[in-house]
C-alpha cells in the first residue's frame, strides 16, 4: 500500500513522466491498494479519471475527494482485501485543511474535498461489520488522527503522510497504532497486521525499519527500468501566455534531465 504524495505534476497539470512510471512501477509490483494524497488530486480531475479508468489491476481508494459531476466519490471510498481468512478494510481519507476555500491547485470545478469525519461516520462502522481489521491511508495531522482513533476505534492502524508527532515511529492511541511514512519512502518501514480469532483483540501488530538509499543498485529489471528513466529527456514546460505571444526565437538544444535516481518505493 501507499499512503498517498507518490507522485508529481507536470509543469503544465497533469501526470508528469515521473508520475507516470510511479503509477506504472506501482501496478507492476503488485501494490494492493493506492491512497490519493494532495499531490494526486492537485494533477486536475480529466488527469485523475485518466489514471482511475486505464490503469487497471491498481485500486485506489479515496472516501472524501468527491465528483461533483456525480456527487459520489471520484475513487473507491475503501477496498476490502481477502487474505484467506483475513479480511482487511482500506480506507483513504484526505485531509480538507490541504483544500481551503479559493484554492487554485484544486479542480474546484469538478472536485470538492469533505470533512474527513463526515466520511469516517459514513465508511468505517460499515468495515467494521465486514473485516478483520482497518487500515485508514491518510493525510491528516497528529490531533485529527488521535481524534479519529478516539472515535473509532475499530481502526487498526492508520498510517498518515501528513505530520505525526511521533514521526516514523508507530505510536498507538488505545488499540489504534499511528504511524507516519517518513519522507520520500526512505524510511523502508514495515508495519505488519497479524490475524488470530483466539486472540482477545484478534489482530496483533509489529513493524521494523530498513533504512533505503535514493538509488537502486539491484541488477535486473527494475534497475534496467530506473536507468531508462533517469535518462529520458525531461518533459518540456508549458509556455506561458506571455511567452506565447513573443517572437519565434532560435532553438536551443535542450538541456540535460536533472532528476535525481529514484527507487521501486517501499511503503509502510
Amino acid at each position: 500500500m501507499d499512503a498517498g504524495n507518490y507522485v508529481d505534476r507536470s509543469a503544465s497539470g497533469g501526470c508528469s513522466n515521473k508520475c507516470q512510471f510511479m503509477v506504472v512501477s506501482y501496478r507492476d509490483l503488485r501494490y494492493d491498494v493506492l491512497n490519493i494524497g494532495k499531490q494526486e488530486a492537485w494533477m486536475g480531475y480529466e488527469t485523475l479519471v485518466q489514471i482511475r479508468d486505464t490503469i487497471k489491476g491498481t485500486e485506489f481508494v479515496s472516501a472524501n475527494l468527491i465528483d461533483l459531476n456525480s456527487k459520489r466519490p471520484l475513487f473507491k471510498p475503501y477496498v476490502i482485501k481477502d487474505y484467506g481468512k483475513f479480511r482487511v478494510g482500506v480506507l483513504g481519507l484526505l485531509n480538507e485543511a490541504d483544500f481551503p476555500k479559493g484554492n487554485l491547485l484544486l479542480d474546484s470545478v469538478n472536485l470538492s474535498v469533505i470533512p474527513s469525519l463526515d466520511a469516517a461516520k459514513k465508511y468505517i462502522p460499515l468495515l467494521a461489520r465486514k473485516t478483520d481489521a482497518i487500515v485508514v491511508m491518510t493525510e491528516l495531522g497528529s490531533q485529527q488522527a488521535d481524534s479519529l482513533a478516539t472515535l473509532y476505534p475499530d481502526i487498526d492502524l492508520i498510517l498518515s503522510t501528513g505530520s505525526i508527532r511521533g514521526g516514523e515511529v508507530p505510536y498507538a492511541v488505545k488499540k489504534t497504532h499511528v504511524a507516519g511514512t517518513g519522507s520520500s519512502g526512505y524510511s523502508g518501514h514495515y508495519a505488519m497486521l497479524e490475524f488470530n480469532p483466539s486472540w482477545p483483540d484478534s489482530v496483533a501488530f509489529s513493524s521494523f525499519k530498513d533504512e533505503l538509499t535514493d538509488a537502486y543498485d539491484e541488477p535486473g529489471m527494475w534497475a534496467d527500468r530506473l536507468a531508462a528513466f533517469n535518462a529520458s529527456p525531461a518533459r518540456p514546460a508549458a509556455a506561458t501566455k506571455a511567452e506565447q505571444k513573443k517572437p519565434a526565437m532560435t532553438a536551443q538544444p535542450a538541456p540535460a534531465s536533472s532528476a535525481k535516481p529514484i527507487e521501486a518505493k517501499k511503503s509502510n
